[in-house]
């Protein structure tokens, strides 16, 4: 019995240790390759470009619009002989003979706006008039905001002081005095940034060239003014009792026509009258016919 017992035993042992075997040995099933995949979160950024088309104002000033209008007016400063001048009831000069070449050409009349130097370049702006003729150098600034002709001149700077005076002969010279300066004009800004900011002169500004800024020097009221080596010529020439003291270096500049930026057409029909009249001679006969004109008025 006790045999017959121990196999029973030992075959149920040997069934169970199978089983179990048979659990710790059997291969683990593979994952399903339809499983879901895990969830991630994803932002997605939309941009949408939106182009807004702006049409430009249509300019108030062009060719078109100044033969509708039968007249071309120009803007000038009657105070800078022989540029321009007031000579009785009429503006005369250069610049006047010039403007009245331009609207010629363009079959019109002729109508000058005489105003301050310092407000004649923000009418042109502005539109005010069709175009500035004022004896106006052309620098990298003012053509950010303005259109210029081709330049029908070539100008320089000078200092006037009475003839008496020996005493002002250079840049230097001019240290601890009084100088005069038109306001709005290349001269203003040159006597500004070399003699006023560094404190080393007074600088007192004017609106009019001609008479005004001439009577205070030969009143004494300043020790010199600074001007366009042709203006100063002219009225060294009239005035005796004044000279051109030096003029200052590195000064050389171009002068042209000034009109709104947009008016390209009207800057092309300038180019061709000044390019006509210095091919002809006609501009140097202009500026010699004024010249004498000044200097007999």
């Amino acid at each position: 019995m006790r045999s017959v017992a121990l196999s029973v035993v030992a075959l149920v042992l040997g069934i169970v240790i199978g089983y179990l075997a048979g659990m710790y040995t059997a291969p683990k099933a593979a994952p399903s390759q339809t499983a879901a995949p895990t969830a991630q979160a994803t932002t997605v950024t939309t941009t949408t470009t939106v182009t807004v088309t702006q049409t430009a104002a249509p300019c108030r000033v062009s060719v078109e619009a100044i033969k509708k209008r039968g007249k071309l007016i120009v803007g000038t400063d009657a105070t800078w002989p022989p540029w321009e001048w007031v000579m009785g009831d009429k503006i005369v000069g250069w610049d006047v003979d010039i403007a009245r070449e331009i609207a010629n050409a363009l079959g019109v009349q002729l109508e000058i706006r005489d105003m301050r130097f310092a407000g004649l370049l923000e009418a042109v702006r502005n539109g005010d008039v069709d175009l500035a003729i004022s004896a106006i150098t052309w620098t990298t600034e003012r053509e950010k905001v303005l259109e210029f002709s081709m330049p029908y001149y070539l100008e320089s700077i000078v200092v006037v002081t009475k003839a008496t005076r020996n005493d002002i002969n250079k840049v230097e010279d001019l240290y601890g005095k009084t100088v005069g300066v038109q306001i709005g004009t290349t001269h203003e800004e040159w006597a500004a940034a070399n003699l006023e900011k560094p404190g080393k002169a007074s600088v007192r500004r004017y609106d009019k060239v001609y008479p005004y800024m001439v009577e205070v020097l030969r009143r004494g009221d300043v020790d010199a003014i600074i001007l366009d080596r042709s203006i100063a010529t002219a009225l060294v020439r009239k005035f005796p009792d004044l000279k051109i003291a030096f003029e200052l270096p590195g000064s050389a500049g171009y002068i042209s026509v000034a009109m709104p930026k947009c008016a390209q057409d009207l800057k092309l029909a300038v180019d061709q009258v000044i390019e006509n009249l210095m091919q002809t001679g006609r501009l140097d006969e202009i500026m010699q016919k004024n010249f004498e004109l000044f200097l007999q008025s």
